[in-house]
């Protein structure tokens, strides 16, 4: 069984995923997430204890260990860490991908996999709106804002959040191998032209958007399934996916 859910920010947005609140998983069973997986996250991780146990907790304790893991990258992982050679990058349901665990793997951008003889195009990747800081509504007493502070880079933010030419080649390689088409396709945001329905905002394009557009309107495909936006909905064959998880087969 194939399942698909959204970002879990190492645990901070997991609860679905663990315990008896993801039941019905057993040996086997596939988990999609797209992307904001956490998995990779702290920059000192070697080195700080706490940060250390943090990590390996959800990797190896939240998450349940009788089935496979299979995320794409979102914006907020530590892709030094993750790109950098700390992870083998083996083959896997006939593509790359990043080993985590020995049940969690981080699939390569522009990758084709073929699970439940159904065909997966992997893509993750996409801009920190939030890089610069951000004012959102507080929950004190009287309202108004709160401010948070800008990210910082080689702490919780990398540049590599955004594909590389390299990516999105990687793709088109891959497509053409395959007439481009494939059954679904697993992302962290969504084209750019999808973006209105899922997201109001006057905020500009996200690099990774456009790229997904250009392949996007190349493409042939069943389904196609993203997170960024924290929320669950469903806008013809575009699914944003946050807090629940739930059989790929439900959105066919």
């Amino acid at each position: 069984m194939v399942y698909v859910t959204g970002d879990l920010h190492g645990g901070a947005s997991a609860y679905h995923v663990s315990g008896k609140k993801f039941s019905p998983a057993k040996e086997g069973d596939i988990v999609l997430c797209t992307g904001d997986f956490g998995g990779v996250w702290w920059h000192d991780y070697h080195t700080n204890i706490r940060h250390r146990r943090e990590e390996d907790y959800f990797l190896e304790s939240r998450l349940r260990q009788r089935v496979q893991w299979l995320a794409v990258d979102g914006n907020h992982e530590n892709f030094a860490r993750l790109f950098g050679g700390e992870f083998p990058l083996v083959e896997i349901h006939g593509g790359k991908a990043y080993q985590i665990r020995k049940n969690v793997f981080y699939l390569k951008r522009g990758e084709i996999f073929t699970i439940e003889e159904e065909t997966f195009l992997a893509f993750g990747g996409a801009n920190s709106h939030d890089r610069l800081g951000l004012k959102i509504p507080s929950l004190a007493w009287g309202g108004g804002f709160d401010k948070v502070p800008p990210r910082v880079e080689g702490k919780d933010w990398w540049p590599e959040e955004i594909p590389s030419k390299e990516d999105f080649d990687n793709a088109c390689r891959n497509l053409e191998i395959v007439n481009w088409t494939v059954d679904h396709v697993i992302t962290h945001t969504c084209p750019l032209s999808q973006r209105h329905h899922f997201l109001q905002s006057s905020r500009p394009p996200d690099p990774t958007e456009i790229m997904l557009q250009e392949l996007h309107e190349k493409l042939t495909f069943r389904t196609w399934h993203f997170g960024h936006f924290h929320i669950n909905a469903q806008v013809g064959k575009f699914n944003c996916h946050f807090d629940r998880v739930r059989r790929l087969s439900s959105y066919l």
